[in-house]
């Protein structure tokens, strides 16, 4: 036990580490006063009530609310005796919903990880690098290529969800739904700014994008995707693309631009990992 209550003395250096010791405005009876009463009269607060952490008390303990809160009508010593790590506990699991929330990972049906990939013919490679990034091994920026159905979202997932049990934020979209939110941005109403939100997805740690190229391929698009993906390279940020299209067809869908800085070859992005699905459609 950090602070055992019947050990605080009002010369202890524990005694005035409490918040909100000293006597406040008329004279206000502090923790510090009451639980050196309580002592003297015998009944202190219960050790398994006070936590090891901060040293203040679980409020939810009966014997606590029963000598704390009951005999007194303005609740002022039960207030101040609140464990502080209960608030902090809160705090932290509403940022964990929010983290989990804001990734945007797919919710529908079964969650997909690593573990149930089912691997076949043609996907070795395109499984081995994935879980190398999930990992943080290898290059920062992973694009997947391959026909639709061929797990390529399921792996993009996989890697959202290891990073999210590592602590890290994570962002999934679409790139249509990427391109979307930022049109957004353009609505009288939206009361979000372009900038600001584009600043959002590079403190990320880890984003990933998928159905690359099948947007509607305007110059404005190209333009944002392009952007997106080099400022990601420059920031040294994790980045996974997935996409149906070959280098070939990328460069006649959405442009050479954005189409070197997803494929090898292109000396201003030297780490980028390409791996080429060659699988067949599950589905089919």
């Amino acid at each position: 036990m950090t602070i055992q209550p019947d050990v605080l003395q009002p010369g202890d250096a524990a005694f005035h580490d409490y918040p909100k010791r000293a006597k406040g405005a008329g004279g206000m009876p502090t923790l510090g006063d009451a639980l050196q009463r309580l002592r003297s009269a015998g009944e202190p607060l219960p050790d398994d009530a006070q936590c090891p952490v901060c040293g203040f008390f679980d409020i939810t303990h009966p014997d606590v609310r029963r000598i704390l809160h009951d005999r007194d009508s303005t609740h002022a010593i039960f207030q101040q005796a609140r464990c502080k790590c209960v608030g902090r506990e809160e705090q932290q699991r509403r940022d964990e919903e929010l983290r989990h929330a804001q990734a945007a990972l797919p919710t529908g049906g079964t969650t997909r990880t690593f573990d149930n990939f089912l691997g076949r013919s043609g996907t070795d490679d395109m499984l081995a690098a994935a879980r190398r990034f999930a990992d943080r091994q290898g290059p920062r920026m992973l694009v997947l290529v391959g026909q639709t159905g061929t797990g390529k979202s399921h792996l993009l997932e996989a890697i959202g969800r290891q990073a999210l049990e590592s602590g890290r934020t994570v962002r999934y979209d679409l790139a249509s739904t990427f391109l979307n939110r930022l049109r957004h941005t353009y609505d009288a109403d939206s009361g979000d700014d372009l900038h600001d939100l584009t600043a959002w997805y590079q403190r990320r740690d880890t984003v990933l994008l998928d159905d690359i190229g099948m947007e509607a391929a305007t110059d404005w698009a190209r333009e944002q995707l392009t952007t997106l993906i080099q400022e990601r390279h420059n920031s040294g940020g994790w980045m996974v693309l997935a996409t149906n299209l070959q280098k070939a067809a990328m460069s006649d869908r959405m442009g050479d631009r954005l189409a070197s800085r997803l494929y090898t070859g292109n000396p201003a992005l030297p780490e980028v990992s390409v791996v080429v699905n060659t699988a067949e459609d599950y589905r089919a």
